[in-house]
């Protein structure tokens, strides 16, 4: 899996390298790789590719489960997974169609 493969999570966040934002409720926006998350959610790369979104909402979620996400996307592993954010990280898995992290998610209990 490419996943697996991506080092990357230092540059997670780094204005030379990021070119989608995922913004919080609470107005904040998390910066990621669009190519980087695309290869781990289909729903995601279509929403770049097809749509040429910059942006997506993630209200409906904590920081902290969006920020596990996106480093999981980046490095393959979820190592910030916890029983505060488990439900949060489980539904982004769901919701963006990134199977391995909610295989993930599911082992987590």
């Amino acid at each position: 899996w490419y996943q697996r493969r991506v080092r990357g999570v230092q540059y997670l966040g780094s204005p030379a390298h990021s070119n989608l934002k995922f913004v919080l409720e609470s107005g904040e926006d998390l910066l990621a790789n669009s190519m980087i998350i695309s290869y781990n959610s289909p729903v995601i790369e279509n929403l770049t590719t097809n749509l040429f979104q910059s942006s997506i909402e993630v209200q409906d979620f904590s920081r902290d489960a969006v920020q596990c996400f996106l480093e999981a996307s980046y490095s393959g592993d979820i190592k910030k997974i916890s029983r505060s954010n488990f439900r949060d990280v489980n539904k982004m898995g769901h919701v963006f169609e990134v199977s391995w992290i909610v295989d993930r998610c599911y082992k987590y209990f």
